[in-house]
């Protein structure tokens, strides 16, 4: 899987030592689960996918901004978006982590997802996140993701990773926003050019 990608950059832990050094971000009453990627933040709960969430997960595969950005992942009925999760979650078996639903505690609706991935290039995982409509400009994401950091430190991580399609403004301001630094290019055989974002704990 190596041999496919190529990133556009001398990759090393050297970088580290010239990479700005997360800093805790203040999350009140975050919770991380010890049993899997459960974790509490102030408004949402984030928690492993399961087939209820197929409906939506269909619907959020087919939204205009996911496959702008993400692209077709050839998720066009219910039975696909079933596939997915399963997929998705055997992948959370094997790595240890994951992608998770986000959804609102007080009403239990789904906001999207967000959580980890090995891109098989590196030795710490990858953060991703995707909101459908109903989560976008209220601060989900960006709780979200500060949740799932949160974990990935607990677990002993020291980095992260995050990419962003070219023209994903909205998603690199946030990245930024969080501490990662753009640190170049990425490209994989699966998708398009992307631009690479590294965080340090």
């Amino acid at each position: 899987r190596c041999c496919q990608c190529v990133i556009l950059l001398s990759l090393c832990d050297c970088w580290f030592e010239h990479t700005q050094v997360w800093q805790v971000l203040s999350v009140a009453s975050l919770s991380l689960g010890s049993n899997g990627m459960n974790i509490v933040t102030p408004r949402l709960r984030l928690r492993p996918l399961s087939l209820d969430d197929k409906h939506w997960i269909l619907t959020l595969n087919r939204d205009p901004l996911w496959l702008k950005f993400i692209g077709c992942k050839s998720i066009f009925t219910l039975q696909d978006a079933c596939d997915y999760i399963a997929r998705t979650n055997a992948q959370r078996d094997e790595w240890g982590y994951g992608l998770c639903a986000v959804e609102c505690q007080s009403t239990g609706n789904p906001l999207g997802v967000c959580g980890l991935f090995n891109r098989f290039s590196f030795r710490c995982p990858d953060l991703g996140f995707a909101l459908l409509p109903e989560g976008r400009g209220k601060g989900v994401a960006n709780e979200a993701c500060q949740g799932v950091m949160a974990w990935a430190k607990q677990q002993g991580f020291d980095f992260l990773t995050a990419m962003t399609h070219p023209h994903n403004v909205a998603s690199q301001q946030l990245l930024v926003s969080l501490g990662f630094h753009k640190h170049g290019f990425y490209a994989d055989k699966g998708f398009d050019v992307q631009h690479l974002y590294w965080l340090k704990f």
